[in-house]
């Protein structure tokens, strides 16, 4: 009978390990799903509500001077997936535009903001800046 018992504290330390290895990969999905992060997009168009392929989308963070930047494709879309929660300027150029400022667009954990941008045509050297929050 002594034989037979360290076969058997094996056998339960085993099944121990595989439970506990089967409960933690369960919750692995959970746990990666959830991000510290946050994404941001949008459309540029102009003022008659064309969009505006090629233009540049800079996301620049105000209390960590982060910046990324992004060029519209075909359909005038931008996107800046994984962004950090903070207050943004969000800062939009194209060629035969005047360059638009967007201030304090705050993202928060999880937000999928769409900002909607609209260009004027004019006076390249201008910059408009727009006070609003993202919706």
């Amino acid at each position: 009978m002594s034989r037979d018992q360290p076969r058997s504290q094996a056998v339960c330390h085993f099944s121990f390990v595989c439970s506990f290895l089967l409960a933690a990969l369960c919750l692995l999905p959970t746990a990666y799903g959830q991000s510290a992060t946050a994404t941001l997009g949008g459309t540029v168009e102009d003022q008659n509500g064309a969009v505006i392929p090629g233009a540049t989308v800079t996301a620049i963070n105000a209390g960590t001077a982060l910046k990324r930047e992004t060029t519209t494709g075909s359909g005038g879309n931008y996107t800046f997936p994984l962004l950090p929660p903070g207050t943004y300027i969000v800062r939009v150029q194209a060629q035969g535009f005047a360059t638009l400022e967007n201030r304090n667009v705050v993202l928060n954990v999880g937000d999928q903001k769409a900002l909607q941008i609209q260009l004027k045509a004019g006076d390249v050297n201008a910059t408009v800046q727009v006070t609003n929050e993202a919706r």
